[in-house]
């Protein structure tokens, strides 16, 4: 999973830099490894440390979500997007009928929502905008990479 991740957000690429300053592999935001007590995130040991402790962090946040892969889903949208857009979401899945445990055909479909001012102003919405297409493409792309990863694996 951390290669598929590692992979999305940088290539594999140690000294990588986004245009909102995230730093690394796994593009650490300076603030989020100061948070999570997490030496300079430039240093790529450190970078996957604060990605693997945010991880955990994510997890925690969903524990309602008993079913491990759509946890795992809810969590790389997280962390790609924030927790806050992603309850967001599942709050607008509730309000709109839909599983707020359920990623697929549920709550991806209000993220991508909430890009449309109808939605990300809705009265159950805290957070407001979201570009949705990006935790959508995220977790598509890097839960079809780690399936892939794990077959290659299971064939060596």
């Amino acid at each position: 999973l951390l290669a598929s991740m590692a992979y999305q957000e940088s290539q594999f690429d140690p000294k990588a830099r986004s245009w909102a300053g995230a730093i690394g592999l796994m593009q650490i935001m300076p603030a989020t490894a100061d948070y999570l007590g997490i030496g300079n995130p430039s240093v790529p040991e450190n970078n996957i440390r604060a990605a693997v402790k945010y991880l955990d962090e994510l997890q925690d946040k969903f524990s309602t979500v008993t079913d491990s892969t759509e946890k795992l889903k809810f969590v790389l949208a997280s962390y790609n997007v924030g927790p806050n857009h992603v309850e967001d979401a599942r709050r607008l899945a509730v309000k709109y009928g839909d599983d707020e445990n359920t990623w697929n055909n549920h709550v991806e479909q209000w993220i991508l929502k909430k890009s449309q001012k109808e939605y990300y102003t809705d009265e159950v919405v805290k957070y407001g905008y979201c570009r949705g297409t990006e935790p959508f493409k995220y977790v598509t792309e890097i839960m079809d990479r780690y399936n892939q990863y794990k077959l290659f694996i299971q064939e060596n």
